[in-house]
């Protein structure tokens, strides 16, 4: 399923048609909180492993620290620009366990693109300044100017050693396209070195192999990874705009997952010929506008046969309850694989799960402990036909078994407004909207708080940060103003201030109490006590009541 990113950046409710949509939760136990506004341009959100300091990616380039004040409400500060970081239109941000930040985007002209992955260093401790390296850029190669999935989905390996990034199709399913079908840098997951430099990737499936960067194949859009406690690997993908059931894959070395031969555990037709795309059942003759389908469903005598000697890896099964309507592949009828005692592989068609994160510490309390976490962003209500309407929170709970996994598949919270992004931390999920479903109704940074395991110690109700800790300010030189951050690891006293090279109080940023987490104030040079500053170094000092004293240099130019 194609998505549409829309680039504007809204910080602020500016009329009332401006609506913020209220989650509810289908069971007990759950409590959700909208912490912050958000921007439309706003895909992913990730925490630092390193400091607890939650990150928004916004596919304009910009990233956004989450800065927690009174009473738990967020506010944001951007720390990161494409100016810092060389990275344009990103979809994938990934943190290493030392806090290194991973970054993957695309640039585009027309039919043809190339894609970045970067490598952000924090260089010095407790700061927001990062050195900058690229790790891997793409050849041009052609992917597809209608269904550009391009590289998204990004993730550091457990032994941190490599990124598994996803590089998604170039066609919706196999379709000859602009000239083109899928070609060697598309539909396919990458293994990239974590130290790599300036690696020049090939759009040349076996150069890819040979060279040890492909990881797997046969992957349509698999947006997002995660990691669960055993180690396995998993990710969502998303399907075609055929009926074909979206999935979800444990994904493996050297593994082929079918595309564009096997879509949602269903042959792709158009690879047999003759093929009359008026007579599939699967094919939703309202969908795209009466029947436009049929202009990229044909027969197709030209279709490529599937790779020699290759077993395609299905997608996991789901026994439902939730996400699991299906369309019979003969008669059309459209089933729920719970009531009718089939599976579907593995969630409904279109609901475009974008999102996934696990329990992997099994901090959460009775049939949620361990579990997988999926959000789905939904595509259009044109493809609503199967009574699905998605823009949910579910829960996944997977059953290893001799030959995979079996999933079982809930629903925890509806109601959201196209969430992109999903993080946990203890027993708290973030989940980010982006509003592409109802643009009027402003989208959230939501915060689902679920029922933690008493008996372990690692289930807390919020996750602050593990220390106290004054940032470098940024920017750094600055005209006029500049943002000071820091984190207290327990409430309580904090004073904050500003001091020229003499050690004369300039000003006094912050004098009083001030609850654990992440904070951030402002400075600005042309108002202190009335009287602007003069170009030149400047000192801050961080105190606290438990006699944590810290002191960073900052430059004002005028």
């Amino acid at each position: 399923m194609e998505r549409i990113f829309t680039l504007c950046f809204c910080i602020a409710c500016v009329s009332a048609s401006c609506l913020t949509a209220q989650p509810k939760p289908t069971r007990a136990g759950i409590t959700i909180t909208a912490l912050a506004t958000v921007g439309h341009a706003s895909v992913r959100i990730r925490r630092d492993p390193s400091t607890g300091n939650l990150y928004i990616l916004q596919n304009d380039g910009n990233i956004l620290r989450v800065v927690f004040g009174a009473g738990g409400l967020a506010t944001d500060t951007v720390v990161y620009r494409p100016s810092d970081d060389g990275v344009n239109a990103p979809l994938g941000m990934a943190f290493a366990k030392d806090g290194t930040m991973f970054l993957v985007g695309n640039d585009s002209t027309g039919v043809l693109g190339t894609a970045t992955v970067a490598k952000g260093v924090r260089d010095v401790p407790g700061s927001e300044h990062r050195a900058w390296t690229i790790v891997a850029r793409t050849v041009p190669y052609p992917y597809g100017h209608v269904y550009n999935h391009r590289m998204s989905g990004i993730i550091v390996s457990p032994s941190g050693d490599y990124l598994y990034v996803n590089s998604g199709a170039a066609t919706d399913h196999g379709e000859l396209r602009e000239g083109n079908r899928e070609v060697g840098l598309t539909s396919i997951i990458l293994k990239l070195p974590v130290n790599g430099q300036n690696i020049t990737l090939q759009n040349d499936r076996e150069w890819l192999r040979s060279n040890g960067y492909l990881f797997s194949e046969g992957t349509r859009n698999t947006f997002d990874f995660a990691y669960a406690g055993n180690g396995d690997l998993f990710g969502v993908e998303n399907s075609d705009d055929r009926d074909d059931p979206e999935e979800l894959n444990w994904i493996r070395e050297g593994r082929h997952y079918g595309f564009p031969w096997r879509i949602g555990g269903n042959n792709t037709p158009q690879q047999f010929t003759p093929y009359d795309p008026r007579h599939d059942p699967l094919l939703n003759p309202d969908a795209w506008g009466g029947g436009a389908l049929y202009t990229t469903y044909s027969d197709d005598p030209t279709y490529p046969p599937p790779p020699a000697n290759v077993t395609f890896t299905e997608p996991i099964p789901s026994t439902g309850p939730d996400a699991d309507r299906f369309r019979d592949t003969l008669t059309g009828t459209v089933l729920d694989a719970s009531t009718s005692g089939r599976r579907i592989s593995t969630f409904t068609a279109h609901r475009s799960p974008d999102g996934i994160v696990f329990d992997r510490d099994s901090v959460l309390a009775g049939d949620l402990k361990g579990g997988g976490f999926v959000i789905s962003v939904a595509t259009g209500a044109v493809f609503q036909a199967l009574g699905d309407t998605s823009q949910d929170l579910l829960h996944i709970d997977l059953a290893k078994t001799d030959s995979g996994y079996t999933a079982r598949v809930t629903r925890l919270v509806r109601g959201f407004n196209s969430p992109l992004g999903i993080e946990i931390a203890g027993n708290i999920l973030y989940v980010l909207e982006t509003g592409l479903e109802q643009p009027n109704n402003q989208p959230q940074l939501w915060k689902i708080t679920l029922p933690a395991d008493v008996r372990t110690s690692a289930a807390r109700p919020s996750d602050p940060p593990k220390a106290f800790a004054l940032m470098q300010n940024y920017p750094n030189p600055f005209n006029p103003s500049t943002a000071i951050d820091f984190s207290t690891q327990a409430s309580g006293t904090v004073t904050l201030a500003v001091y020229d090279l003499l050690g004369r109080l300039v000003r006094t940023l912050v004098n009083g109490v001030v609850p654990a987490g992440s904070h951030s104030v402002r400075w600005d040079g042309r108002d202190s006590h009335g009287m602007s500053a003069g170009s030149g170094m400047y000192f801050y000092r961080l105190e606290t009541g438990t006699n944590f004293i810290a002191v960073r240099k900052m430059v004002f130019m005028r």
